[in-house]
């Protein structure tokens, strides 16, 4: 009997013993699968968050392209395109735009890569890609436009820039016609000499006798510009002389000048003071002073 119980204790032992090892087989098994699981989760967490994150740098770059466009926009409201240095903003806030697209781009390509090999992706990732896809149709839309836009204004301020400077030119041409017109009719000439100097010159020529003897004297229609000193009338009002004798042969009105004598020696005629010269030119733009 005793040794029945014996028996019986010890195949019980056994069973248990192998109830055991079966359970922590199990239990292994279950702990090993667990294992895969939280890996596979955590993977597959990790792999959203990228995506995710790749979706904001999106969001991101789609608020930033909106930005620069509108500050290209308030730089043209403003008028004030045509100058260097707006142009040189302009020219950065377009660079900047399409540097922005193109990660955009790169970007969708490397969702719509990771969302293709995943057939069992999440449906509301792709219809996010989807929308952000047809956003940034709709900037390089607007971009396209705007650059359209902004080479129309470089063809107008160009031609414009033309129209200014041909009629720059033209005033220019015009102002310098206007200036020698000024100056030729300002344009006066005299000549302060011996009756003997001019008449040989041929600038006075003696009508019946000699000068200061009840005789005429008078100027000869064309004389030697070469003998006579060009003035401005507007600006000049006194002629040098330095002679004991002066007269004045060519016709200006007696009053419009005078003969002004030497502080020191009032015998000699030190110069000639025009005392009105549109009165004293207005007859003849010559003066001829004949001395002794």
């Amino acid at each position: 009997m005793k040794k029945t119980v014996t028996v019986l204790a010890l195949a019980i032992v056994v069973t248990a013993l192998a109830s055991c090892n079966n359970h922590q087989a199990e239990l292994d098994a279950a702990i090993k699968t667990n294992d895969s699981l939280s890996t596979i989760i955590q993977n597959k967490d990790s792999e959203l968050d990228s995506l995710f994150s790749t979706l904001n740098q999106i969001e991101e770059n789609l608020a930033a392209v909106n930005s620069r466009y509108n500050a290209v926009q308030e730089l043209r409201r403003a008028n004030i395109e045509g100058q260097p240095s707006v142009k040189n903003q302009i020219s950065a806030q377009i660079k900047d735009i399409e540097n922005l697209m193109a990660a955009n781009k790169q970007k969708i390509a490397s969702l719509q890569a990771k969302l293709n090999n995943d057939s069992k992706e999440s449906t509301r990732l792709q219809e996010l890609v989807s929308r952000q896809e047809e956003r940034i149709a709709q900037q390089e839309s607007q971009i396209a436009q705007l650059l359209t836009e902004l080479e129309n204004n470089k063809v107008l301020i160009n031609k414009l820039n033309q129209d200014v400077t041909e009629l720059t030119a033209s005033n220019a041409q015009k102002d310098q016609y206007i200036k020698q017109q000024t100056t030729e009719a300002n344009r006066a000439y005299y000549v302060v000499g011996t009756y003997d100097d001019l008449n040989e010159a041929g600038i006075v020529s003696k009508a019946g006798g000699f000068i200061g003897i009840g005789r005429r004297q008078g100027t000869n229609s064309e004389m030697p510009l070469d003998r006579f000193t060009q003035i401005d009338r507007t600006k000049v009002t006194t002629i040098p002389i330095n002679m004991r004798k002066a007269i004045v042969v060519s016709k200006h009105p007696e009053n419009s000048y005078e003969l002004v004598m030497d502080e020191n020696d009032n015998k000699q005629v030190s110069y000639l003071r025009i005392l009105n010269p549109a009165k004293f030119w207005e007859q003849t733009r010559f003066l001829v002073v004949s001395t002794k």
